[in-house]
């Protein structure tokens, strides 16, 4: 079979390589859609509402029991898996493309791990498991149409963006965040396998992932005073968005791989489920507490609320647990814009609420990405935005942009 790929033309083998990665990343978004439902289903039960309902209809001892056992499997089950096998990160993995490959299955079940935990509840982000997945099978792909080195790395990258578009059918945002976050070179051809992988897989994954926008919120509209707005939001999030992404790292830096993960996640888990006990919106990865606040509804203690979340995600990645921060950023951003919003009320100045989450959650991700167009795109795509909304958007992560090279600089 090799062989006969072999004697296929290069340019061929390079277009089939990329077909057979849209087409298997979308299956791997299906898998991982089915996989956080089941769990959640056997989890909290088969509620038809929305998440923050299928959490209360659990109830808190529940809530509370689910944390605490998957806390314990988490822990074991990372503590294991690491003992035998080393972990690449997709920049690993690139680097490494041609030279070694990453052991395929104890990734595949690392990343359904990552779906579980989040499905169960945990406060991190599901977007780390498909984009690994991806990865992975775009270098096995690579290997099999005996792809040079150069562009094995170049479909690494695809597979993560893929892998990202077919879970939350965002190709666009996706196609940006390969370029932006991963630092794949600009080309034609590079543009041609990005937007070919990342298009396929979410029209492969859509019949059964989509069902309309993730996040519901009226088309919001913008005015002068909407150029006001996005300065002003830039300016006060920007330096909190830098303080959660030096969290994250250093989480990422600092977690716990040896043996004491084993009593240090369970009581992470188990801190996270004591919480939830009396505050579900703590629950999952950072939807519930944005779609409760796109949706008009209050939240008591909202600025405790915020940093409350931020540090369960610190707390559950440097004690073990992996996961992406992805929807913590977004959740934190659209409640720190509402926050910014409301303050500037206060003062006199009267601004679109709607607006200020948006443009909050834009310079979030776009500080915690290091991805400022990739977090324009998402936040339209998410809330299913209309393309004028982008003049505001762009204006704050400009200011953000600015704001975040100066402090690197320092």
């Amino acid at each position: 079979m090799k062989a006969r790929l072999q004697s296929l033309p290069y340019g061929l083998r390079l277009l089939l390589a990329t077909l057979s990665l849209g087409i298997g990343t979308g299956l791997v978004g299906i898998a991982c859609h089915y996989l956080l439902e089941g769990v959640q289903g056997l989890a909290f039960g088969q509620d038809k509402g929305d998440l923050l309902q299928q959490f209360n209809h659990a109830g808190g001892f529940r809530r509370f029991l689910v944390l605490g056992v998957t806390g314990v499997l988490a822990a074991g089950f990372w503590y294991i898996l690491q003992r035998r096998y080393k972990i690449l990160s997709i920049r690993r993995q690139i680097d490494l493309a041609g030279d070694s490959e990453p052991a395929f299955l104890a990734h595949l079940l690392h990343a359904g791990m990552q779906v579980a935990i989040v499905g169960a509840g945990a406060s991190v982000g599901k977007e780390g498991a498909p984009r690994e997945v991806g990865a992975l099978l775009a270098g096995r792909l690579g290997k099999a149409f005996s792809l040079a080195i150069k562009a094995r790395k170049v479909l690494i990258a695809c597979g993560a963006g893929a892998g990202l578009a077919a879970v939350y059918q965002v190709p666009f945002a996706s196609s940006l965040f390969v370029f932006e976050t991963l630092g794949l070179a600009y080309s034609w051809q590079n543009l041609l396998l990005v937007l070919s992988s990342t298009y396929l897989a979410t029209w492969v994954a859509q019949p059964i992932v989509w069902h309309g926008s993730i996040y519901h919120i009226s088309l919001v509209h913008w005015s002068a005073s909407s150029f006001l707005q996005a300065v002003l939001v830039a300016l006060l999030l920007t330096p909190f968005a830098l303080g959660f992404r030096s969290l994250a790292k250093r989480a990422g830096r600092k977690r716990r791989k040896d043996g004491t993960i084993l009593w240090a996640l369970p009581l992470a888990f188990l801190v996270l489920g004591s919480l939830v006990v009396f505050y579900p919106i703590f629950m999952g990865n950072g939807q519930v507490l944005a779609q409760t606040l796109l949706s008009s509804q209050s939240i008591p203690y909202l600025p405790l609320t915020l940093a409350v979340k931020g540090l369960l995600v610190y707390l559950l990645l440097s004690n073990g647990a992996y996961g992406g921060t992805l929807t913590p950023s977004f959740a934190l951003g659209i409640g720190s814009g509402y926050l910014v919003t409301l303050l500037m009320t206060i003062v006199g100045i009267h601004l679109d609420p709607a607006l200020g989450m948006l443009l909050g959650a834009t310079v979030f991700l776009g500080t915690t990405l290091q991805a400022p167009l990739t977090a324009i795109a998402l936040s339209l795509e998410f809330t299913g935005q209309s393309l004028s909304l982008t003049i505001p958007l762009v204006l704050a992560t400009g200011v953000s942009y600015v704001i975040r090279m100066r402090w690197e600089k320092r």
